[in-house]
């Protein structure tokens, strides 16, 4: 079998493989999705990088004796052995701290 491409169409599919792996790479670097830490299960808080079992069941025990976590500084202050590093892995990964949404939910499920 041969291919008889000319100069123009090789170079046009050069572009487009190059075009492809770039967005491939791209997407591979893109974040998780976000995960709340004030409503994430321990299941879920594991797909976060530096998060495993025993962490993500620490994280949800605190938050169920003491509430809402407010901010990165807020967990690494309930949370023993977590620091700056491994917060800024966590929030990469895509965690985040929105207790507001948390709380809406609380309220609207005492509402009924």
């Amino acid at each position: 079998m041969e291919f008889n491409l000319q100069q123009g169409s090789w170079k046009k599919l050069q572009q487009g493989l190059l075009a492809i792996a770039l967005g491939a790479s791209l997407l591979m670097m893109a974040p998780a999705q976000a995960v709340n830490i004030n409503s994430a299960s321990p299941e879920v808080l594991q797909n976060i990088k530096g998060i495993g079992p025993s962490r993500a069941k620490a994280i949800v025990d605190e938050r169920e004796r003491n509430g809402a976590y407010v901010s990165a500084e807020d967990l690494d202050a309930r949370i023993k052995g977590i620091g700056q590093k491994t917060i800024d892995k966590m929030t990469q990964s895509g965690l985040t701290f929105d207790a507001t949404e948390t709380m809406t939910r609380a309220k609207s499920s005492r509402v009924k």
